[in-house]
């Protein structure tokens, strides 16, 4: 048989079959689609939660390692979805007089700095209080403004300084919020044991670090709510718990809404949706859905519920 022979002998594709095969394809082609986006959304909402419980886990360990508040500030960029942040921390605990009451330069024996409790007697909650930090060098009333902290070790709570008046040698300062439960029944009360820290500050030389993309963290619908020109600051004490920042407000769990920015923040139209919680009284991490019901962060606070 001769080679023109051999080829007249093969047999070829019909038109039908090439039909068929090719509807196929165009039909996995349509799912593909369909799926792929939906898939790839989901596996950058998941990455941008890992890389978000990341940092506040590393942040919280060097919090405890290193005996200071260590954080995660996620940057405002112009709107409520920001999608960049940096590790801070509070500067050094600044400890007045470090003897007290015995005088350590600058202060005498006789002029100690302290702090001061004052409560009106009141029925039902306590709402009639008054905070004062006393006889401060000049040069250490600087130390005491909107934003700072202060410590108290006698009573082993942090206390962020809402308002503080003018540098004087009797400043008056309003806390986010105030040691009713570990002081009782004391109408007054006054310690020369305490120390102050300034506000939250970028770690030096840690650069600023970026969520994947085509993900945020949005600021409008995470709770405590945030934005309206503010960077949000997460801060861990060195006992692992929450320190109360401008963000926080003192509450007991915060949340942290994760979705994609360009899609719209419902069930329907928005993509995966994922909380990043932290519990305030333990400094617990977790994660979970957006529940669509009344409460949409229920599943986030059972997540929670066992730490």
């Amino acid at each position: 048989m001769t080679a023109t022979n051999r080829i007249d002998g093969r047999r070829g594709f019909t038109l039908i079959e090439l039909l068929v095969v090719m509807a196929l394809i165009a039909g996995l082609a349509a799912m593909a689609m369909i799926v792929a986006p939906g898939a790839m959304n989901k596996d950058r909402a998941a990455t941008a939660v890992s890389q978000i419980q990341s940092a506040l886990q590393i942040s919280r360990a060097r919090a405890i390692r290193d005996g200071l508040p260590r954080g995660v500030r996620f940057l405002w960029n112009g709107s409520n979805n920001v999608t960049e942040y940096q590790y801070i921390e509070s500067p050094p605990l600044f400890v007045p007089n470090p003897g007290a009451p015995i005088g350590v330069p600058p202060y005498t024996p006789t002029t100690p700095p302290y702090v001061q409790f004052n409560y009106t007697p009141a029925t039902g909650p306590v709402t009639n209080r008054t905070c004062t930090i006393n006889a401060l060098d000049p040069a250490h009333q600087l130390q005491v403004f909107a934003g700072g902290t202060m410590y108290l070790p006698t009573l082993g709570t942090w206390h962020r300084f809402l308002t503080a008046s003018a540098p004087s040698a009797s400043m008056t300062v309003t806390l986010d919020s105030y040691p009713d439960q570990q002081l009782g029944a004391e109408t007054q009360w006054r310690t020369y044991h305490f120390g102050l820290n300034g506000g939250p500050r970028a770690l030096l030389g840690e650069p600023t670090l970026q969520l994947p993309q085509a993900t945020c963290v949005d600021l409008s619908l995470s709770s405590p709510g945030g934005g309206g020109g503010q960077d949000y600051d997460i801060l861990f004490a060195p006992s692992g718990l929450l320190v109360n920042t401008s963000s926080t407000q003192g509450v007991g769990q915060v949340f942290l809404w994760v979705r994609d920015p360009a899609k719209p923040a419902n069930l329907q139209q928005g993509g995966e949706q994922l909380i990043v919680s932290i519990k305030a009284k333990s400094g617990g991490i977790g994660a979970a859905p957006v529940d669509w019901g009344p409460d949409p962060f229920i599943l986030a606070k059972r997540s929670l519920s066992g730490q």
